[in-house]
């Protein structure tokens, strides 16, 4: 929800402030909105079995058409959440390039000088927003080959996701036990901080513990969930990728960005 918000900080004046600010505005309003609609859905699944049996492979449509006995509304609202998905797309082909940019202007990423380019009629990094569409384009086309594969890949985001929280907060938190200064920023949670950064570790670790398990049993090769695999073997690559790449040209977030624009 608000964590799609820290992409545009670099973007954004007296970030350290306003970021932080709209992420938890947008947690609350999200979260809001998200609660409301999963009650409404919840009053109207009606009996469970014909729900999960329904002949359409997707029960929230049994579930929509279940509440209104209408196939037009039911495909009005059906075609809502899926132009809901086709805009979001927009913002989250943003974001990927703004990070892929980013990370080749810091030079942490594979052929840097060549995705950090930004072109100089659109102003905007199109090396690097062509290069998220096309595997973003490739990624779907797994969903022909193997349904297994395909939501093992979207499983896998979820998991990146929770790890890129666990990583920071389990690093302030060693830092806090250690008795080290801990540069804050403007927000703080004072004493609770170490006690609220422990229990955000354990949630975190449960979670991710119940991403990788396979969802159904007996387990096969069809039903395996192979999110955890596939977790495995990324982080496999990024260490190679920092040991033979990674530790001898990256010096840490490039602060200054005018003056390290590539443009051309």
């Amino acid at each position: 929800m608000g964590d799609g918000l820290t992409r545009a900080g670099e973007e954004v004046r007296d970030s350290e402030n306003v970021v932080p600010q709209s992420m938890v505005i947008a947690f609350f309003i999200s979260g809001t909105m998200a609660f409301a609609a999963s009650i409404a859905i919840l009053f109207s699944v009606g009996d469970l079995n014909t729900i999960l049996q329904t002949s359409t492979n997707y029960p929230i449509i049994q579930i929509f058409y279940t509440a209104t006995q209408s196939k037009a509304a039911t495909t009005a609202i059906i075609s809502g959440l899926m132009l809901t998905s086709v805009f979001s797309t927009f913002g989250l082909l943003a974001s990927a390039s703004r990070l892929t940019w980013a990370l080749a202007r810091d030079n942490s990423f594979p052929w840097s000088n060549y995705f950090k380019h930004v072109d100089r009629g659109y102003l905007i990094p199109v090396r690097s927003i062509l290069l998220i569409a096309i595997v973003a384009g490739l990624l779907g086309l797994i969903n022909i080959w193997s349904t297994t594969a395909f939501h093992a890949m979207t499983s896998l985001s979820l998991i990146g996701q929770y790890t890129s929280y666990l990583l920071p907060i389990t690093l302030v938190a060693i830092r806090r036990v250690g008795s080290k200064n801990v540069p804050f920023g403007p927000f703080k949670l004072g004493r609770y901080g170490l006690c609220i950064n422990a229990v955000s570790i354990a949630y975190t670790l449960v979670l991710t513990i119940f991403m990788v398990l396979p969802p159904y049993q007996p387990v096969t090769a069809r039903n395996m969930n192979y999110a955890g695999v596939i977790f495995s073997a990324v982080l496999i690559c990024i260490m190679a990728m920092w040991i033979s790449h990674g530790r001898r040209v990256y010096e840490g977030p490039v602060k200054e960005v005018t003056d390290r624009m590539h443009v051309g």
